[in-house]
């Protein structure tokens, strides 16, 4: 008799094979809805959360901040370009993060980004999605309803419903799920009459890179390049790219960079991801072998896996941003930012060409942004931040900076804020409320050039300001001596509404007399210099040795601005140097051949052309270049703050551009002129600064914008002796003097003190102690609300 089969012995029967689940999503109901998690992105949600929106955050990635991601690790720069443009450092929330990675990253490294992101996005009630792809999008007509999308972590599926979107994933993911026109590879040269466009149209589009970052050890170290990296012997296997920059390489590069065979950086994603990493193990191999760079002791720390994408959709909005927008300055009614790098277009094949990497074309100085470039033109409910804004490829070139597209992303948030609350579309938001997001942008310590505040809700517009000292432009004689050359140049700010006489100390080197002609003009901006329309005009004959020259202006009704003394010869000539450099005051040099400037007609490559390019209105040459100084901290050595030596001038009458009264002009920023309060460094601290009114006043809230230097691409690792540390807020009420706020340790650009409503006479801020032993106040806007 057989036995049973135990309960281990017993054969278990086939289960039926379960029908796939069916896809079921889960539904979150949002106000906002910002798509891509980029710096353009995560500032964006932030805007909006700020005023009240429900908002999330989603990302296909696994940290924020895009190609400025910790993973990726692009800098946060932007229009300062090394310096090219003075004091253009974005402020407001772009700053505001800034100085958040600046606490936890001295060296700017762009490792820690994302964490910071992460939290900042809670502390300011965002709900981030990290993640999860967007791969289906919703819509009714002419507004997007809901996208939905797959997260990898949670397996999950979500559908997420707004009234307002924002499409930050760079590749213009959402506007093309829900079929908005876009851009994609290079307009002709005709299309949008652009000198820096080629001849015909094609699909050639700038590619993406990928970045390592090394460091040194106490010892040699090995590396043996993997047999599948490229082999690189000489530096024409790469040319132009692997003599770039001397000594040791920790991190880079911007010029490993690949689009792929076809220029479909979406389809060709894979390809290109590997064709970049052959490339950089290629690069490193190279590096460590080339015995003149010393990196004997260096060892990759981190290579990214995540190529750093610089183009490709560009969606089209009701207003295309071109190269003409940006050489000409155009003037925008709706302006909302503004850009500043260069026209930096790189050559499409990318590592792979034998041409120059890029084309950096400078232009003469920082452009406006329309809010019309930032919503697709096909929807009624879909702002664009970053690179998938309305940009032909040219202008493209020089709004793609991490820094920038922060700008973008703050007014964006601010409009989609305006539309949710007023239940408009993006164009009606843009015709009919732009000026309000102008405000707004202004009110959070931001910078549009050429508009000012007029916040009626502000009371320090209305208020008398008084303070305990002011600086008047002054510079000391020093004992040494600049060459002119053919042609030297100081401006200066001009404030007092005339100029009688400039008088300057100069020296002929020679044996004979030499004719010196000296010109006054106006800059309109710190770039600009000219002696071709002067407002005045003097030539005297210069006698071996040395002279005070005074030179005769008799320049009244002067509108306060920027304005320069040129001093040109053909002799052996010097002028005393200023032994201080005041702020706001600029130097140049005459050099008409160190532009090269292409016009529609240039039949030049321009990716074979070694000169520096120049774009101007109707290739108008540039002939005089501002003196300037990439201010930064460098790795391993101190902070270098130099400024380029200035001329010494005595200028009558007396100017006086860091007057008290700066703090309420409506700009947050150094454009043309100053704008902000220093006090007199040869007075003791605490200075005190004083907004009173005739009738009081009910105030509730404070807002502070301080120097923090923003000549500087990033805030100092280290305070310094720009940025007031201690300081204390008082309000004038019922004849005694309160103290509201005490703060000990300021480490910020920005400052919103809110208190309970008191009705008052005046408000003071006293300035108690600078970081870094500085001597002065230094203060650009004060609101009271």
């Amino acid at each position: 008799m057989k036995k049973k089969p135990t309960q281990k012995q017993k054969k278990s029967s086939p289960r039926p094979k379960a029908a796939p689940p069916a896809l079921t999503y889960i539904d979150k109901k949002y106000d906002l809805v910002v798509v891509g998690g980029g710096i353009g992105g995560t500032i964006a949600a932030i805007t909006a959360s700020r005023r009240g929106l429900k908002t999330a955050l989603v990302d296909n990635k696994a940290g924020l901040g895009g190609n400025a991601s910790s993973e990726i690790g692009v800098s946060i720069d932007g229009s300062t370009f090394f310096g090219f443009f003075a004091n253009m450092r974005e402020g407001g929330p772009v700053e505001e993060l800034k100085e958040m990675i600046a606490a936890v990253d001295p060296y700017f490294r762009n490792t820690q980004n994302s964490g910071i992101l992460l939290f900042w996005c809670e502390k300011e009630k965002v709900d981030v999605y990290s993640e999860l792809n967007v791969h289906g999008v919703q819509t009714d007509k002419r507004r997007v309803v809901s996208v939905t999308g797959s997260q990898s972590g949670t397996e999950r599926n979500y559908r997420f419903t707004a009234a307002q979107f924002v499409d930050a994933t760079g590749d213009g993911t959402v506007a093309f799920l829900a079929g908005c026109g876009f851009m994609q590879g290079r307009e002709a040269k005709k299309t949008f009459n652009e000198v820096l466009a080629p001849d015909k149209a094609d699909q050639g589009i700038m590619g993406a890179s990928l970045l390592y970052r090394a460091s040194e050890k106490s010892h040699p170290t090995v590396f043996r390049r993997p047999e599948w990296a490229y082999e690189y012997k000489t530096p024409d296997d790469l040319p132009f790219r692997l003599t770039m920059g001397k000594g040791p390489q920790p991190m880079g590069h911007w010029w490993i960079e690949y689009a792929g065979d076809k220029n479909d950086p979406i389809g060709e994603y894979e390809t290109i991801r590997k064709e970049l990493l052959k490339c950089v193990y290629g690069v490193w191999s190279y590096f460590k072998n080339d015995p003149e760079r010393n990196m004997a002791n260096y060892a990759l720390d981190t290579v990214s896996i995540t190529p750093a994408k610089r183009e490709s959709r560009r969606i089209i909005g009701d207003y295309i941003l071109t190269e003409r927008d940006i050489t000409e300055r155009r003037h925008f009614d709706d302006a909302v930012a503004y850009a500043g790098w260069n026209i930096d277009i790189h050559v499409p094949g990318g590592f792979k060409s034998r041409f120059k990497p890029n084309i950096h074309a400078f232009f003469p100085w920082v452009f406006t942004i329309p809010l019309r470039t930032l919503y697709a033109k096909d929807m009624d409910n879909l702002w664009l931040v970053g690179r998938d804004m309305s940009v032909s490829h040219v202008a493209l070139g020089a709004t793609r900076l991490q820094g920038t597209i922060g700008t973008t992303g703050h007014a964006a948030g601010i409009a989609a804020a305006i539309a949710f609350t007023k239940t408009l579309s993006a164009r009606e938001t843009a015709k009919t409320y732009y000026k309000t997001v102008q405000q707004e942008i202004l009110k959070d310590g931001s910078f549009i050039p050429g508009v000012t505040s007029d916040d009626a809700a502000d009371h320090a517009r209305t208020a008398s300001v008084t303070a305990t000292s002011s600086i008047p432009l002054t510079f000391e004689r020093a004992d040494d001596w600049i060459p002119v050359g053919k042609g030297r140049s100081l401006s200066f700010p001009v404030t007092a509404g005339s100029v009688d006489t400039i008088v300057m100390p100069l020296r002929n080197t020679g044996t004979a007399k030499t004719d010196v002609t000296l010109f006054f003009s106006q800059c309109n901006h710190p770039n600009h210099f000219t002696h071709h329309t002067p407002l005045a005009q003097q030539t005297v004959s210069l006698a071996p040795g040395v002279h005070d020259v005074s030179f005769t202006v008799n320049a009244k009704n002067l509108h306060p601005g920027l304005y320069a003394v040129l001093v040109m010869t053909d002799g052996t000539v010097e002028w005393l140097r200023s032994r201080i450099e005041p702020y706001g005051a600029y130097t140049g040099y005459y050099d008409p051949e160190r532009y090269f400037t292409p016009s529609k007609d240039t039949k030049e490559n321009l990716y074979a052309v070694q000169k520096t390019i120049m774009v101007t209105p109707d290739a108008k040459p540039v002939e005089w270049h501002r003196i300037f100084r990439h201010r930064v901290y460098h790795y391993g050595r101190s902070l270098d703050r130099g400024n380029p030596a200035l001329p010494f001038v005595e200028i009558t009458p007396r100017q006086n551009p860091y007057a008290p009264a700066n703090i309420t002009s409506g700009v947050s920023h150094t454009d043309a002129l100053p704008d902000l309060w220093i006090s007199d460094p040869s007075q003791p601290l605490p200075q005190d600064i004083t907004l009173s009114w005739e009738k009081p006043k009910r105030i509730s809230s404070v807002r502070i914008v301080f120097d923090t230097d923003l000549d500087m691409p990033h805030p100092a690792i280290e305070p310094i002796d720009y940025m007031v540390k201690s300081y204390t807020l008082s309000v004038l009420s019922d004849n005694k003097w309160k103290t509201i706020v005490t703060v000990e340790d300021n480490r910020n650009r920005f400052k919103s003190h809110d208190f309970a409503p008191v009705k008052a006479d005046a408000v003071k801020l006293t300035v108690t102690s600078v970081h870094a032993g500085g001597t002065s106040a230094r203060v650009f806007e004060i609101r009271c609300y």
